[in-house]
């Protein structure tokens, strides 16, 4: 799917005849045109029914394509728009025909049946000396594409846009910074939840955050509302939204993602005597549901400013290079893992739209843990800073600018073969055969310790030979009886590879020691790629100058025992393990196969105190990081690791290998598993 560089693209092609009134002097009119002046006057304001500029459109041979008509409405102004021509029109007005000025979108509609005029009351005219209109025809219309994104809500749940794309509409509601909107338009909302959300209606609202502010979830409205609360750090998605008043409402059609309708929820104008309310949404959303295109499909939503700091299009040479280079290149660059190479401007310019749907959906960079719980000193997540820099550039048309393009140069990467520097001893496995197809048992290989003594090594790296068919390598370590206790892998491993987990010297201060005559075990889990291929995983063992101050353990919390039904989605699983003498930890890692969707590490200590470490709010197979802590937690004897995870076995999951089964512990990829690792030394 084409992705554009806005999240709304409003198309500005016009056909060439437009018809300009105004509001203030009063003008009459007949089926001839615009004919001669008359005076009106109420009170002490006078408001001005029309002018048409008709006469210039004749002259200059326009074809004229439709007609406004404006009256008095109690202390406002109602405008019947009749077009004479199929397709999409744009209503715009002006406060003065200056040269130079800017004409402002009001309503952007469809053309109704021939003798039922779109209807306009403008909320503003009534309060203004005068205001002009005018009436276009749009050219090409296009679809307005909306890109994917994933924000969490206040409970720390994630929430992703193309993940919903069984729903029949969806409703953004923005609210920019101003939290006092949520309770007034939770209720306007209220009756049309109500009505729909059984017929495949999603709701929700998205608030411009500057942090994740615990006193949010503690406020009186948010507990009262119907709909997620999704918190829009920085106002990212607010700005990539092109949101300028707020609340605002956008209406997705998933069918195709594209905006469908965005304006106000009800627009409700005060005529003096009476009041004249329009509901926009509701009558868009009535129309998606029964599978047609809405017929007001852009309004003006006439509220308040969302508070979001507007951003200047930064310098790609400046600005978007650099954090290309420090973020993405180290991946996508020639001969590294990812799939194709940020080597020149023009490259990312060509792929700009899947970069801005994969960072705006958290998968890009690949970095996953929440960060309001811990920090982690090998984090690979852009600020959210950069990010809007990103997406600003991008949503400008990716311009090169001035200055040299420095992609070339940085993207010539030296690929190392061995990331850590050459190892003091290379232990490799058998060449092995893979077959193109069918499952692949896990193959074990065993192998006795390089070293004629005890030593103590500063890291273990796991290189596989060819990371199309490698599912994992883990490397176990021990004497018979240590081997069985580790249960292939279920409470440990000495060295291991998964993808996306960086090969990393072992924590400043540990080390991990391999003694005389152990036995090296090899688990290869291979799968199939579609071609007959081969690997040869290599473990390079660094050898320690001296004693570590602590010895280094992988650990975990595991279990074996669980079920996931068919078609269930957050099916909870939960692992503890206990750390019997006083220790600190330093690493963590969840393991689950492609239904994970999300995981978090809990500690429980000896005094009742509980504190979350790492929250995974969405889990991908594919990038299973090792999360190291910055600062290394001091725990007491007795404390609890509490590791949770959650799987997803419906259609909505786009990795699912199948949605039917029912799913148990198992060693293969379509079946699954449930490991915490922790990586801890005692003291």
């Amino acid at each position: 799917m084409k992705i554009v560089s806005n999240l709304v693209s409003l198309p500005r092609t016009f056909s060439q005849a437009r018809l300009i009134y105004m509001c203030g002097k009063a003008y009459k009119s007949d089926e001839h045109g615009w004919s001669q002046r008359f005076g009106c006057c109420e009170g002490p304001r006078r408001y001005w029914l029309g002018m048409g500029m008709f006469f210039i459109t004749s002259l200059l041979g326009f074809a004229q394509t439709g007609k406004v008509f404006i009256s008095p409405l109690g202390s406002s102004v109602e405008l019947n728009l009749v077009t004479e021509s199929q397709g999409d029109y744009i209503l715009e007005t002006q406060a003065s025909l200056m040269e130079g000025a800017q004409w402002e979108p009001l309503m952007q509609f469809k053309q109704g049946q021939a003798d039922q005029p779109t209807r306009f009351v403008d909320p503003v005219c009534g309060t203004s000396d005068q205001r002009f209109f005018r009436l276009r025809k749009l050219l090409d219309q296009g679809v307005r594409e909306v890109s994917n994104f994933r924000l969490l809500d206040v409970q720390g749940e994630a929430h992703e846009l193309y993940y919903f794309w069984p729903k029949r509409a969806i409703v953004i509601v923005l609210h920019g910074d101003r939290e006092e909107f949520l309770e007034e338009t939770n209720q306007l909302l209220s009756p049309l939840i109500e009505r729909y959300q059984n017929d495949g209606l999603l709701v929700w609202h998205v608030l411009a955050r500057t942090e994740q502010s615990a006193t949010l979830t503690e406020s009186k409205p948010i507990h009262q509302i119907d709909s997620p609360i999704l918190l829009d750090l920085d106002g990212i998605v607010t700005r990539a939204m092109a949101s300028v008043e707020v609340p605002e409402a956008v209406l997705v059609d998933p069918r195709q993602w594209s905006i469908a309708y965005r304006g106000p929820i009800e627009l409700r104008t005060d005529l003096g005597d009476q009041e004249y309310v329009m509901a926009p949404l509701e009558d868009a959303v009535e129309s998606l549901m029964s599978g047609k295109q809405p017929s007001i499909q852009n309004l003006k939503p006439f509220g308040a400013p969302h508070g979001v700091k507007a951003l200047e299009v930064p310098s790609y040479t400046g600005v978007v290079a650099p954090l290309l280079i420090t973020h993405c290149i180290p991946c996508h660059s020639e001969g590294n893992i990812a799939p194709w190479s940020m080597d020149s401007h023009a490259r990312v310019a060509e792929f700009s739209g899947l970069i801005k749907s994969s960072v705006l959906a958290g998968e890009m960079p690949p970095w996953h843990a929440e960060p309001r719980f811990s920090r982690f000193s090998n984090d690979k997540s852009m600020s959210s800073d950069e990010i809007n820099h990103l997406i600003a550039w991008i949503d400008a048309g990716s311009p090169l600018g001035e200055g040299e393009d420095p992609l070339p140069a940085a993207s010539k990467i030296v690929v190392e073969d061995w990331p850590l520097g050459k190892p003091d001893h290379v232990v490799s496995i058998p060449t092995q055969r893979i077959p193109a197809q069918g499952s692949v048992d896990y193959r074990y290989f065993f192998l006795e310790s390089p070293f004629a003594k005890d030593v103590w090594l500063r890291a273990a790296s796991v290189k596989p030979g060819n990371r199309s068919v490698v599912h994992h390598g883990l490397v176990f370590k021990g004497n018979f009886l240590e081997l069985l206790a580790l249960r292939g892998g279920l409470s440990g491993f000495f060295a291991g590879y998964v993808p996306g987990m960086e090969q990393v010297e072992f924590p400043a201060g540990t080390g991990k020691r391999l003694r005389r005559g152990d036995i090296l075990v090899f688990q290869m889990h291979y799968t199939t790629s579609g071609q007959a291929a081969s690997d040869q995983t290599q473990l390079g063992l660094y050898l320690s100058p001296e004693p570590p101050e602590r010895e280094l353990v992988t650990s975990a919390a595991y279990d074996v025992d669980f079920t996931i039904p068919p078609h269930e989605r957050d099916v909870h699983v939960r692992a503890t393990k206990v750390l019997n003498r006083a220790s600190i930890l330093y690493e963590f890692s969840p393991h689950m196969h492609y239904r994970g969707a999300r995981s978090r590490f809990t500690l429980n200590f000896p005094d009742g105190r509980s504190e979350t470490i790492l929250h995974v709010p969405a889990y991908f197979f594919d990038w299973q990081a090792l999360y190291r802590l910055e600062e290394p937690i001091h725990v007491p004897a007795g404390t609890q690791l509490v590791c949770e995870g959650w799987f997803d076995n419906t259609i909505q999951n786009r990795f699912n290998p199948n949605p039917d089964d029912t799913v148990r512990f198992g060693e293969q990829s379509w079946e699954e598993m449930f490991i915490g690792y922790v990586n801890y030394a005692e003291e």
